[in-house]
């Protein structure tokens, strides 16, 4: 019953725009369709390259290096949902005054959306670097990109330098700037940090470790990965544009924000396994890796001494029939049903959570983040 009210049309949220209790009256109903927006998100893309090739620091660059840097953005930018980068313009629209809201307002948070996908390039750039990867959203992984090879190492710290240039760029001059940075670089903190621990915690049959991939299982997906996953990034970009610079969004919010990145982890595992790369646009390779994941340590909770041996003798491993066998296991002790159980309760849960909210525009927010991508993957 909760989740046929949920699909529907949420006509109550979407006829107020009410901030902390202010009633504020919009002409036209805004709402998270990452279709409809992702024409006039996309065309910002080329202002902000264009910008970049002009800007102080590499005008005067040789034309190679303008080149090279153009070549990097456009390919590792192009794809993907985008789901945080227009997750800026989205909450700052629903978040904003309409006496202070204008067109422009609205381009400068696409500008920061853009801001958001860049840095999500970097992080998956160093991601598909560390697993080996072979595609990424349906094409070559760049580090595998005619003519870049461990080249990319370096493109990984361009990408980064590109978002906060343009961030010194487009708000250098004014007083949210020093926000905006630390934002960003708060948020580049918490990612590298959580690739360091889906790199640590991983599973080697040779170092006999184990024991690490138990003991750790706790802090990890409740607190460290989940929030590689969340929105919290794009909706401080956003709250950073509002005039009134009071507004924040609630403790509860933020931790509705945790709950829907451990929904994402939880997705994200189910679809390297389970999932056909030709949908998914990337070859899974947790099992190849070793890692950490929801599948590997619900097995190990499930399973008898003997499949414990097989698990032990084949995870980690690169051999397709040590692969094979995983994926056994994991059909033989029924992840799949288990999983979408799991995966259905935390979505009712947070159905729930969303409708507590103390204020509107919480609630209208997360619905529809919530919503989109939970339609997009089932």
């Amino acid at each position: 019953m909760i989740a046929t009210v949920f699909f529907r049309k949420i006509t109550f949220y979407n006829q107020c725009r009410m901030l902390h209790k202010t009633a504020i009256n919009y002409s036209a109903t805004v709402t998270f369709d990452r279709y409809k927006n992702q024409k006039k998100f996309s065309d910002v893309q080329s202002e902000l390259v264009s910008s970049l090739m002009s800007s102080p620091k590499l005008k005067d660059q040789m034309p190679d290096v303008k080149n090279w840097i153009s070549r990097l953005l456009n390919y590792t930018l192009e794809g993907g949902k985008r789901s945080r980068g227009l997750a800026v313009p989205f909450a700052y629209e629903i978040i904003e005054d309409p006496k202070h809201f204008t067109e422009e307002n609205l381009h400068r948070a696409r500008i920061l959306g853009w801001v958001v996908e860049i840095i999500e390039s970097y992080v998956l750039t160093v991601d598909d670097i560390v697993d080996s990867s072979q595609t990424r959203r349906g094409k070559e992984c760049w580090h595998i990109h005619s003519g870049v090879g461990l080249g990319a190492v370096n493109d990984c710290g361009l990408l980064l330098s590109c978002a906060f240039e343009l961030l010194e760029i487009y708000f250098g001059n004014e007083q949210i700037y020093s926000d905006l940075v630390k934002i960003t670089n708060q948020t580049v903190i918490q990612m590298c940090i959580g690739q360091h621990l889906d790199c640590l915690y991983v599973y080697r049959k040779e170092k006999n470790d184990f024991d690490k991939l138990i003991k750790n299982q706790i802090e990890f997906f409740d607190l460290v990965k989940p929030a590689v996953y969340s929105f919290k990034f794009p909706i401080l970009l956003a709250l950073a544009l509002v005039k009134d610079r009071s507004i924040t969004f609630s403790e509860e919010a933020y931790n509705v924000d945790l709950n829907i990145g451990r929904l994402l982890h939880l997705q994200n595992d189910y679809k390297d396994v389970f999932v056909d790369d030709i949908k998914t646009g990337k070859v899974g390779t947790d099992i190849q890796e070793g890692k950490l994941t929801w599948f590997s340590l619900t097995a190990l909770q499930r399973c008898t001494e003997e499949q414990r041996s097989i698990f032990k003798e084949s995870y980690g491993s690169s051999n397709p029939e040590d692969v094979k066998r995983i994926k056994q296991l994991f059909d033989d002790l029924d992840l799949k049903n288990l999983y979408k159980q799991n995966e259905r309760s935390m979505y009712e849960d947070l159905v729930q959570r969303i409708r507590d909210l103390p204020t509107k525009e919480e609630t209208q927010f997360f619905t529809q983040i919530l919503d989109g991508c939970y339609k997009h993957f089932c």
